[in-house]
């Protein structure tokens, strides 16, 4: 290759501005959408990558045989401190917290924040660094208090915030002034600062204070803290699994012990392994489907470049009359073909930006700035449009330069009629893949209206799910339940409840039996709520009623309400058998009447199928955090301007931070949800794309049977006759794509549907409003190909030699 080839080639790119562009349109949203599907991986995959020693970082979650235990996400408090401080030659450092929801305060400014209650080894274990403070004693005295910059701008509107101070109230509702000792710096995403959407802080609090807030971290009795552990260089998590089980039996009963299986998950990659790997899934099946758009896009530019260099060949018979050989002229094209998609890339980089807001929403997340991008991100994005012009332009390359003297120079291809069957595997391919796509894509939108749209056997609308301050103490529930009575006077509220837990965001487990048998127990998920969770969420009940009393009283019997699931599991057909009967739970030698049962509703995700759950009186147990407010339908905006009036007249220290169960419940289904948008988007790419692929390859056809359609039209023959013989081949081909594409599309998308214990049933329809779609679009492309082709006089096309 020398500089002339480059000449020549951009004088050829120059003189077809227009064809080039439509040429290259395809490629343009292929590699544009890779650019944006690397940026979404290169981003994910930040995320921990920037923490000190993340390489030998672990969490230390659990694993239990029994329900009731603990949670899988904790473990216990005392056990990582234990760890570091009995076996120093496995472990070198370790951090805990326990997560707390607080009011904040800075004047007349109330929020409700995410706090995390740890040990002061957060800052320099994990590597964070800060503004302004010392990070080995920003978390040293009780009320010392360290935040991020955007708590820090949020409160005092500026970075430089050491030494001021903010009120933070406990759980008895008393306040007290934490000083700031430290402000970090913005840094990646990563599962210290928020380990899960739930769990996220801007306000990191010293374990010192723990006795203000009512907690007991260094607790071999508290299996509710999260821990994370920085192992000793060259040891590997199985050599922890010994000295975990010797502290754990040491310490704790029994029952526990012999139930407890310690899980020790790495920091590094918990991100995207975490949730049964949905980051790692959602990020295979992005790549998937960016391969997919790539090839039908090289297709179309290799039979783009076919049909468009038809005119080309006399001017490479030429080429070949003046001595030049076919590698010359396949070096020559080849050079234009790489300068294309280096033209491609250089389109890409604004079309990036022009995107970036698009698929910011799509995939729920903030992409890089071009700026943000490292500069291999770049070598590999040029490395690959070099790669693609090379591999894409390889065929039309060797095709137009090894065309025989005499046919270029009639721009004819040698024996067309035997020339098409690669071309034509690459339409079949083409066809197959949007197929694919498009069914696959009708198939999630279904199963997402499924979750949204769905009876969960309950009533998600007009519920406003409200945290309100907490004090677990008799006295606490009493205050609460007189500002509850006080909200549910208002005329915009139909019905009001205290639970611990609401519909999507229940984590209570108990095991449950008869007292009066020995049979195994059965697991069950637990809610602690009043007598008007029920009547608030419209479950319907089946027996009984929904708790007895409201009173705050321990001597009180004790009651339950259990649902349908756990009707049946301990063994019982008709409800009415079962009120009235008593059952033990967690092992508990206190009997607990059943009062209720109400009609199976779903708790959490549709990933899981329906289980026994229980109910347990608040009242009883002290325990709540939420206010379920079922408003009256009318004007949502002004009944919420209304509640909240009272409500802060009712609690003028606590802040009104609402959310609508609807919109817990598309979070729940953020995951699915990415994919539907992506698959939305890769759908519309893939229309583009086909019907690029279905013109280039159509018009390649009927340029090579110019003389064909010129004679067959002097001889009578109408639009419609050509439509059928110009189409009947691509039918053929549409319809082995139809044969080959369904199949794949059913196994591939009942397997995902497998992760869902409810689930669509894929239907025909599925199948046939695609193949109907792209039947019409492929119909009426090739009409619109022969009329264009087909005007003018026939005559001059048999003078065309």
């Amino acid at each position: 290759m020398n500089w002339s080839y480059i000449k020549i080639a951009w004088r050829n790119i120059s003189k077809k501005k227009l064809q080039n562009i439509i040429n290259l349109i395809g490629l343009i949203c292929g590699i544009t959408f890779i650019m944006i599907v690397g940026a979404y991986i290169w981003d994910a995959k930040q995320v921990n990558a920037h923490l000190k020693n993340k390489d030998q970082q672990y969490l230390l979650q659990s694993s239990y045989k029994k329900e009731g235990l603990g949670l899988d996400i904790t473990t216990v408090g005392a056990l990582p401190k234990a760890l570091a401080e009995e076996y120093p030659q496995l472990v070198k450092n370790y951090y805990r917290l326990d997560a707390l929801t607080c009011i904040v305060s800075n004047g007349t400014d109330k929020f409700e924040e995410g706090a995390s209650l740890g040990d002061p080894s957060l800052l320099a274990m994990f590597g964070f660094e800060l503004h302004a403070g010392d990070i080995n004693t920003a978390l040293k005295d009780p009320f010392s208090l360290v935040i991020t910059e955007a708590a820090a701008m949020k409160y005092f509107g500026r970075t430089d915030a050491l030494g001021e101070q903010l009120s933070i109230r406990n759980f008895n509702g008393e306040k007290h002034d934490f000083m700031v000792t430290g402000i970090i710096k913005p840094s990646y995403q990563n599962s210290v600062l928020e380990l899960t959407p739930a769990l996220r802080s801007d306000f990191f609090l010293p374990i010192a204070s723990e006795k203000y807030f009512g907690r007991d971290i260094d607790n071999w009795e508290n299996p509710y803290i999260v821990g994370f552990l920085e192992l000793q260089k060259d040891i590997a998590p199985e050599q922890l699994k010994s000295a975990i089980k010797t502290l754990v039996s040491k310490h704790t009963d029994k029952v526990f012990a012999d139930n407890y299986s310690p899980d020790l998950k790495p920091l590094k990659s918990y991100y995207l392994e975490s949730n049964d790997g949905a980051i790692q899934k959602m990020i295979d099946i992005l790549l998937y489907i960016a391969g997919f758009i790539l090839l039908m896009a090289i297709i179309n530019f290799i039979n783009f470049n076919l049909g468009q260099n038809i005119g080309r060949l006399k001017e490479i018979g030429i080429r070949k009359i003046m001595g030049a050989h076919s590698n010359q002229i396949a070096s020559l094209l080849l050079t234009e073909y790489v300068i294309l998609l280096c033209l491609i890339l250089l389109i890409c980089l604004p079309l990036y930006i022009l995107a970036k807001p698009l698929f910011e929403n799509i995939f729920m997340r903030r992409l890089p700035q071009l700026t943000e991008l490292p500069y291999y991100f770049y070598l590999g994005i040029f490395l690959f449009c070099i790669l693609i012009g090379l591999i894409s332009g390889l065929y039309p390359a060797i095709k137009l330069s090894r065309n025989s003297l005499l046919n270029s120079v009639k721009l004819q291809f040698d024996k067309v009629k035997n020339k098409h069957s690669i071309r034509k595997a690459l339409l079949f391919l083409q066809f197959t893949t949007a197929i694919v796509i498009l069914t696959s894509t009708i198939i999630i939108a279904r199963q997402i209206h499924l979750f949204v749209n769905s009876d969960l056997g309950y009533n998600k609308e007009y519920i406003l799910t409200v945290q309100t301050t907490r004090d677990w103490s008799p006295e606490g529930v009493r205050k609460t339940q007189t500002i509850q009575q006080e909200l549910e006077k208002l005329n915009e509220i139909e019905d009001i409840s205290l639970s611990y837990e609401t519909p999507n965001n229940i984590v209570g487990k108990a095991e449950i039996a008869l007292m009066d048998k020995s049979d195994e127990p059965i697991n069950s998920q637990m809610i602690i709520s009043d007598s008007k969770f029920a009547d608030t969420y419209q479950i319907p009940m089946l027996a009984g009623q929904f708790f007895s009393s409201n009173l705050v009283d321990t001597m009180a019997p004790q009651e339950v309400v259990i649902n349908r699931k756990a009707m049946n599991v301990l063994g019982f057909e008709h409800a009415d058998n079962l009120i009235g009967r008593n059952l033990k739970i967690n092992g508990s030698a206190d009997p607990i009447k059943v009062v209720g049962i109400t009609e199976n509703f779903i708790p959490n995700s549709m990933h899981n199928p329906n289980t026994a759950i229980i109910w347990l009186n608040v009242a009883q147990n002290n325990f709540y955090r939420y206010f379920n407010i079922r408003m009256k339908p009318g004007s949502i905006s002004n009944s919420i301007q209304n509640i909240e009036k009272k409500w802060h007249s009712l609690m003028p220290d606590a802040p009104f931070e609402y959310h609508f169960m609807e919109e817990n419940i598309r979070k729940m289904y953020e995951t699915e949800l990415q994919l539907y948008r992506a698959s939305i988007s890769a759908t519309v790419i893939t229309l583009i794309i086909v019907c690029l692929g279905i013109i280039g390859l159509v018009s390649l056809s009927i340029s090579a049977r110019s003389k064909e359609v010129g004679m067959r039209k002097i001889l009578g023959a109408k639009l419609s006759h050509l439509l059928v013989l110009f189409s009947k081949e691509y039918y053929l081909l549409f319809i082995a794509s139809v044969l080959t594409a369904v199949p794949i599309s059913f196994f591939m998308m009942r397997k995902w549907l497998t992760n869902y214990e409810f689930r669509i049933q894929i239907s025909a329809w599925n199948y046939l409003l695609p193949i109907l779609l792209l039947l019409a679009l492929l119909a009426g492309l090739i009409l619109f190909i022969l009329y264009r082709n087909g005007r003018g006089n026939p005559i001059h096309r048999l003078k065309e030699d």
